[in-house]
């Protein structure tokens, strides 16, 4: 599976369905189709993407964003969202974390604010993480895990570790230097005050 096709069929589930359940069924049913290979392709290429937002700054910024209840099973949901947001938006959000006040869906939820949030609108995407392995056991029968394995792949499970700095994800001074178009909509500015 090459990266176009990748994200065609992202892009294709989200047009087709209305509600993430919906999607991940629709990824689930449209990749089951699909040769083992290409199986493999799409949790190859979805390890790789997510990779571009395991930063400790995508936490950082997740956390803002999710007002503090971001813990790291809740980013590994985050990083998935992300992904389904598009390529476009998974590549300026990789370059750089603070994009992520620009998307549209995430100034959405910054404006209703986390603690109005029903469980569906929260920006994590659990189904994402076993699109794949459920495809593959629908097509062969058998073990994502051992087939990635034979190919030398080691699919990504959870978040982090993270190499470099870490700080203090609950300190103003830290978001509002580091992320501060995100801060700054979050309403972090008018706390700080």
């Amino acid at each position: 599976m090459d990266l176009d096709v990748f994200w065609a069929l992202l892009d294709e589930s989200a047009y087709a369905t209305s509600e993430q359940g919906e999607r991940t069924s629709w990824l689930v049913s449209r990749l089951s189709s699909l040769p083992a290979g290409d199986i493999c392709g799409f949790e190859t290429l979805l390890s790789a993407s997510r990779g571009r937002v395991n930063t400790f700054s995508h936490w950082h910024a997740a956390y803002v964003l999710c007002d503090g209840l971001c813990s790291a099973d809740r980013f590994f949901g985050f990083q998935s969202w992300v992904i389904g947001l598009g390529r476009t938006v998974l590549a300026s959000v990789a370059s750089c974390p603070d994009a992520l006040a620009e998307v549209p869906a995430v100034r959405t939820l910054l404006a209703v604010g986390a603690e109005s949030w029903p469980d569906a609108a929260w920006p994590v995407w659990d189904g994402l993480a076993g699109v794949a392995r459920e495809a593959f056991f629908a097509a062969t029968g058998r073990s994502l895990d051992n087939a990635l394995a034979i190919l030398g792949h080691v699919p990504v499970t959870d978040a982090g570790p993270f190499d470099g700095e870490v700080w203090d994800l609950d300190s103003p001074a830290e978001a509002a230097v580091r992320l501060p178009r995100l801060w700054k909509l979050s309403g972090g500015l008018e706390e700080a005050a």
